[in-house]
């Protein structure tokens, strides 16, 4: 008998044997994995319902994004944007204080939004930010900078802010910059948005007879204290609440978890 020759057979058949197990083992976990991502979701759908708790389509996303890192953009006298009947001033290196010597006309132009409009026309780098807000009020409107095409939500290094009168003209604005994004880690992964409700429900920060108005998929600041800053995609989700008004609330799209940012622009 050819020992050598059967303990190979014998070698092979046992490796065939555990790839045959651990293949099943894989089949069963992920079918089991599947089965309580369901069973999770369904749970989920029907506390909503009795709650009262309705909502738009939500985005289907399998979607993946990385974490970011930008500079914050200091600003010199020779760097400073021209434009005609505009008088800049930076303050500490990294503001731009910007007066018009005549006010603008805010208007619409093919239908687009006048605020918007404005600031293609007349600040540097203006389809870099999107609006954010219009406080008809205060007459003033906010952009925030996009970081890997998505909003970055409150960072005080990365917005626009324009203010008009009772003519409706923009007589000035303020403007930071962060610069240089760049990935600082692989593609992550990220929670769905039915995930994300879950979360939010489990944090009893969905309140019954609510309306999830939108769920967007932006960046938030991991820390804004430093020259460069680190950027975590996270969940916007728009809540309209019982009585009118609205809240907003904000999820690590990675980790989960639920992220608690300063909602103004002051340092």
């Amino acid at each position: 008998m050819d020992w050598s020759r059967t303990k190979s057979i014998f070698i092979w058949v046992f490796l065939i044997l555990n790839l045959f197990l651990y293949t099943q083992y894989l089949e069963n976990y992920n079918e089991g994995q599947l089965i309580e991502v369901l069973g999770e979701t369904t749970k989920i759908e029907a506390r909503l319902k009795e709650d009262n708790i309705t909502y738009i389509a939500l985005p289907n996303n399998n979607e993946s994004a990385a974490y970011y890192s930008g500079e914050i953009k200091k600003f010199s006298p020779a760097e400073i944007p021209f434009f005609a009947n505009q008088i800049t001033q930076i303050e500490n290196e990294n503001k731009l204080i910007v007066t018009m010597e005549k006010p603008v006309k805010l208007q619409e132009n093919g239908g687009r939004n006048p605020y918007v409009e404005f600031l293609n026309s007349h600040v540097h780098e203006g389809e870099a930010y999107v609006l954010w807000d219009v406080n008809e009020e205060k007459k003033e409107a906010t952009f925030f900078q996009k970081v890997n095409n998505l909003t970055l939500y409150y960072n005080v290094r990365g917005y626009v802010k324009i203010y008009w009168n009772d003519d409706n003209r923009v007589y000035a604005y303020e403007q930071t910059m962060l610069e240089k994004h760049e990935k600082v880690d692989k593609q992550q992964n990220l929670l769905t948005s039915i995930q994300v409700l879950q979360i939010l429900y489990g944090k009893n920060l969905l309140k019954p007879d609510s309306q999830i108005l939108e769920m967007n998929l932006g960046y938030s600041t991991i820390v804004q204290l430093t020259q460069t800053q680190v950027f975590a995609p996270t969940w916007e989700v728009r809540v309209k609440l019982a009585d009118g008004t609205q809240e907003i609330h904000f999820v690590d799209a990675v980790q989960g978890k639920i992220v608690e940012i300063q909602n103004d622009l002051s340092e």
